[in-house]
């Protein structure tokens, strides 16, 4: 596992940049809660968020659920904006669920025709939410879960409040241990491609592509500075 190094604003700032650089991947992830959770489709770490009209209009059918204290689901109701989707009820951890998009041949990016998934979470939850998930282990150390059976060398993304993005790897148990040196908003990212075939709307695919995030608040730890923008515009 890499882990934080003391770096001036300057090398976080590089750091940043070429990690936006690097990652091109779109998945959701939840700001908020209590009543104002916000989904929000893009690139955290690239400070992107997808509009409507626009490419947040690719996301058709999310679900979304609070889930009180006691581990209680409930369906919460969810509304498209020109800029998020807003998810209405209130609970300590909210998650969402995005299975409804159609089969793509993606064999020009190299990746085949692929069924897509997306998974979010904010807040804590008993036991695994969701098919891939990420559960607490200890203090900044995770556990990456594919439908319940740890997921070993699996690659995740720690964005932090001013958009640094490190990449750690899972063992053998499917954990990881993280460095979460400042205070503020933190989503990790997990992609899986599941390479089981499968069919879903009368189509076959020949890979389940699967994005989960989660998000929590670090209330200390030293200040981030500004976010950091891309170096270069997203398309």
């Amino acid at each position: 596992m890499t882990e934080y190094k003391s770096m001036s604003k300057l090398a976080i700032a590089i750091a940043s940049l070429l990690a936006c650089g690097a990652a091109q991947a779109h998945y959701l992830w939840i700001e908020g809660a209590d009543g104002s959770a916000k989904l929000y489709f893009g690139e955290a770490e690239a400070l992107l968020k997808e509009k409507s009209p626009g490419k947040l209009d690719n996301i058709k059918g999310p679900k979304a659920f609070t889930v009180d204290a006691g581990g209680t689901r409930s369906l919460a109701s969810i509304t498209r904006t020109t800029e998020h989707f807003a998810i209405g009820g209130s609970g300590a951890a909210v998650i969402v669920s995005e299975e409804s998009l159609d089969v793509r041949d993606l064999g020009k990016n190299g990746l085949g025709i692929a069924k897509q998934n997306y998974y979010a979470r904010s807040g804590p939850v008993r036991g695994t939410a969701l098919p891939l998930d990420v559960q607490a282990q200890g203090p900044n150390t995770y556990a990456v879960l594919y439908r319940g059976q740890p997921l070993k060398d699996a690659k995740l993304e720690v964005i932090a409040p001013n958009t640094w993005m490190q990449e750690h790897t899972t063992d053998a148990q499917g954990v990881v241990r993280i460095n979460t040196p400042w205070r503020g908003q933190y989503v990790l990212h997990v992609l899986h491609v599941d390479k089981t075939p499968g069919e879903f709307g009368g189509k076959k695919y020949d890979n389940l592509r699967n994005h989960f995030t989660y998000t929590f608040i670090k209330t200390e730890g030293a200040d981030p500075g500004p976010a950091v923008p891309p170096a270069h515009p997203m398309e």
